[in-house]
């Protein structure tokens, strides 16, 4: 009948096809390895989440008191919208991919930070520009009036500057009412890259600085 393969040589032939099937398998695994994008859709979708929160705030307060647009209230509630942003931006993307260095980090919260800040601009244009045109000059007068009022606080005055308070109140109110144009928001928003790309640094520095300590080296 012919002599059977032993038991012995059943059993390396078998180790043999699974040890080939596996590097097989692990090769197959790295072909198709998808490379992480440079820009993940998590950054637009965070930033669109963070621009629309800014515009529907502002939207609020205006509805409950016009006064309270210049409130107190209105740059610690955007510089917190911006860096929460930027944080879940950071932990999304070093979450799927695993590693992200400090530079690529920096860019990512800087863009979707400030994508999320011309929520702002958005408020702006859609409130003086569609909704209530009628509102710049009561706006642009509340404006003058805080301006003032700051100055006042910081212990100014227009004569050390060579100027009476009516110029003074002329200055504010052309600038404001320059901000309140179209190309107005548009340099409003390109200058305010200026300050996002500084909170930019500080999150991604402590995220990375974070990182270290609890021993993950490379990622930020």
């Amino acid at each position: 009948m012919g002599d059977l393969p032993s038991e012995t040589n059943v059993g390396q032939r078998g180790g043999k096809c699974i040890f080939t099937g596996h590097r097989v398998a692990k090769m197959m695994e790295k072909d198709t390895e998808i490379p992480p994008s440079l820009l993940p859709n998590c950054v637009f979708g965070h930033a669109l989440a963070g621009a629309f929160l800014i515009l529907v705030g502002y939207l609020l307060m205006y509805l409950v008191n016009f006064e309270s647009m210049l409130g107190s209230w209105a740059t610690p509630f955007v510089l917190m919208v911006v860096v929460a942003v930027m944080v879940m931006i950071l932990l999304t993307v070093r979450e799927q991919e695993g590693t992200l260095s400090f530079g690529r980090a920096f860019g990512l919260a800087w863009l979707g930070g400030w994508l999320a800040r011309l929520g702002y601009n958005l408020f702006n244009l859609l409130l003086f520009h569609v909704l209530r045109p009628d509102l710049k000059a009561p706006y642009v007068d509340l404006v003058v009036e805080t301006s003032m009022e700051a100055y006042a606080m910081l212990g100014l005055s227009a004569s050390a500057n060579g100027m009476s308070a009516s110029d003074l109140m002329s200055l504010f109110q052309e600038e404001a009412e320059k901000t309140l144009t179209l190309w107005g928001q548009v340099r409003d928003g390109m200058l305010s890259a200026v300050w996002v790309a500084l909170f930019a640094l500080i999150v991604s520095a402590i995220l990375q600085r974070r990182s270290t300590s609890l021993g993950l080296s490379g990622k930020a």
